[in-house]
């Protein structure tokens, strides 16, 4: 009976906590404002040099207005204030978000454009952050990628104001993958790895053939050769870096090339030795 006297105190008691722990969960949600008040918040936090404020003003206005007046103009703003706040991979999925859902749109170029340049931004902070690296532990991987999209862009829009500057890039993009390709090569030359220093070498020839890496490609191949004892075709070669560059440094003036002076302080593995580099 005592029970039953004290069962109605306890539903009380435990009804009262189970409503604060209601409130207490529960998310407080600022009061919506109007569409242009988040879109001018944005722009002037983005004129103050605050992109990650305005990065939140423009998210607010799109979950709030996903089709309002400024919807459009946010989502492509956010693409740049994700790139000035350093949120390259934010930047680079908003763009691709936007080509996606606004295939008609007259500012689908600067997304392209957009795109390829968060890329672009990505791979130059991580390289920058990395140098130390032994060269072929460096990835190209993400300034290949940067390239491709460069290239779309200019594919789908040669006339766009962006142009210039994607093509710039394209240049810088692609003598900086060719010479990351022969600093690996030279670090296989370190290890007594010809065979792998003549791929990176053949692989700047096929694919950077107006690079300004080509000449020492060329070098490096003939040097691989040279190590390998496969003479005829380092003289082949050589007759290749005659032909195209007479004046080239690695030529003496008899015309004979000059060996690499190769490092002394290697110390490859077994499998290096006996696959003379194909086995890493």
């Amino acid at each position: 009976m005592g029970f039953l006297r004290t069962l109605p105190r306890m539903l009380v008691i435990v009804t009262f906590y189970s409503i604060l722990s209601a409130c207490s969960n529960q998310t407080v949600r600022e009061p919506d404002l109007p569409e242009q008040e988040y879109y001018d918040k944005a722009q002037e936090a983005l004129d103050n040099g605050l992109p990650a404020t305005a990065v939140k003003h423009l998210k607010d206005l799109t979950a709030r207005y996903p089709f309002g007046d400024f919807s459009t103009r946010a989502e492509l703003d956010l693409i740049y204030a994700q790139y000035e706040s350093g949120d390259y991979i934010a930047s680079h999925a908003t763009a691709e978000r936007f080509i996606r859902n606004h295939l008609d749109s007259d500012a689908l170029d600067y997304a392209y454009y957009m795109r390829g340049l968060s890329t672009y931004k990505g791979a130059e902070t991580f390289l920058g952050r990395y140098l130390d690296l032994n060269p072929a532990e460096r990835d190209a991987h993400e300034f290949e990628k940067a390239f491709g999209e460069f290239a779309d862009f200019l594919a789908r829009f040669p006339k766009s104001p962006y142009a210039v500057d994607a093509k710039a890039r394209m240049i810088y993009l692609r003598n900086t993958v060719a010479d990351h390709e022969l600093q690996v090569a030279h670090y296989y030359f370190k290890r007594h790895a010809p065979i792998s220093a003549l791929r990176r070498a053949q692989e700047v020839i096929q694919h950077y053939p107006s690079s300004n890496s080509v000449e020492e490609a060329i070098a490096v191949t003939i040097q691989a050769y040279l190590n390998m004892e496969q003479y005829e075709l380092a003289k082949t070669n050589l007759g290749v870096l005659t032909k195209n560059y007479p004046n080239s440094k690695y030529i003496d003036a008899e015309g004979k090339f000059i060996p690499f002076e190769l490092p002394k302080d290697a110390d490859p593995d077994f499998l290096y030795w006996v696959s003379l580099g194909a086995i890493d």
